[in-house]
């Protein structure tokens, strides 16, 4: 049952990763907005920034999927240490570079956080 519980943390992980790095990668007019106040904040070009990131969560996203299928101890824990490490800067960025933090981003980022603390415990 445990092993149940944790593929299907990992599939939700992955799939959340994936969630977020479309719209970055095809440019959407939403995800746009909301890199140009993290441009402004931390004085880099908002575009590239954004493609980063997207591909980052990509990135991770296939990490995860790897994962899931090989089951290799090292390479679970660091998927979720780098989702960990994205996590905590979403949050960051969210409080001190957008002018109002948006609260679902911010509560998906605890969730996402959380569960990467969690399966950097139970991954052996």
């Amino acid at each position: 049952m445990k092993i149940l519980k944790n593929q299907w943390i990992n599939i939700v992980a992955s799939a959340m990763m994936l969630f977020f790095a479309i719209p970055k990668l095809l440019g959407q007019p939403q995800s746009k907005a909301g890199f140009e106040h993290f441009g402004k904040a931390l004085k880099i070009d908002a575009d590239i920034f954004r493609v980063f990131t997207g591909l980052s969560e990509l990135g991770l996203a296939i990490v995860l999927l790897v994962f899931i299928f090989t089951k290799r101890a090292m390479l679970g824990k660091f998927a979720f240490l780098f989702l960990l490490a994205m996590m905590l800067t979403a949050l960051g960025l969210e409080f001190f570079a957008r002018p109002e933090p948006k609260m679902v981003l911010v509560v998906i980022a605890i969730i996402l956080a959380a569960i990467s603390i969690y399966r950097l415990k139970t991954i052996k």
